[in-house]
């Protein structure tokens, strides 16, 4: 190969090094969902676990249309739809042969204002959730005693700790 060429595909090589970028890979925070703890209604300060319970969210598909957690747990995550300013959670005990009981749906409706953040290139942008209310539909048997939210306002900006309480 003569000297020139030989020159040409050495800086064609070092371009074409130079104009690679690293991955663009998100390792920020996206999108936060709510954070439910369960707690006992009679004694407040303990912890209270649910079994079998049912998750149907208005409005979504997929994973959380019938969605079922069957081990017990003292507390969930669930996504807030990011196109409305309202979600509406159907949270359904299901039934229980050793305890006689049988389905009791209650309805859990968070509103809120939603703000766009711009995380980064890689992540783009996420929702974060302002004066959340949380609140659940009165009906004649609901399991659902009270629901309490942590602060006052409830913002809803990262998934480091629970947002809300429910006394059961």
């Amino acid at each position: 190969m003569k000297p020139s060429m030989r020159s040409v595909f050495l800086m064609l090589a070092v371009l074409l090094s130079l104009s690679c970028e690293r991955d663009d890979i998100c390792i920020d925070e996206t999108t936060p969902k709510l954070i439910i703890r369960f707690y006992d209604f009679e004694n407040p300060e303990l912890f209270k676990d649910v079994a079998n319970l049912k998750v149907n969210i208005e409005g979504a598909d997929g994973d959380y249309i019938n969605e079922t957690i069957t081990t017990l747990t003292d507390s969930i995550a669930l996504p807030i739809n990011v196109v409305e300013n309202q979600t509406r959670f159907t949270l359904t005990l299901q039934e229980n042969e050793v305890l006689e009981q049988e389905e009791n749906a209650d309805i859990l409706e968070i509103t809120y204002t939603q703000e766009d953040v711009f995380v980064s290139r890689p992540c783009g942008y996420k929702a974060i959730f302002n004066e959340v209310v949380p609140d659940v539909e009165k009906d004649e048997d609901n399991w659902i005693d009270d629901i309490v939210p942590l602060k006052d306002p409830l913002d809803i900006n990262n998934e480091s700790s629970a947002h809300v309480k429910i006394y059961h």
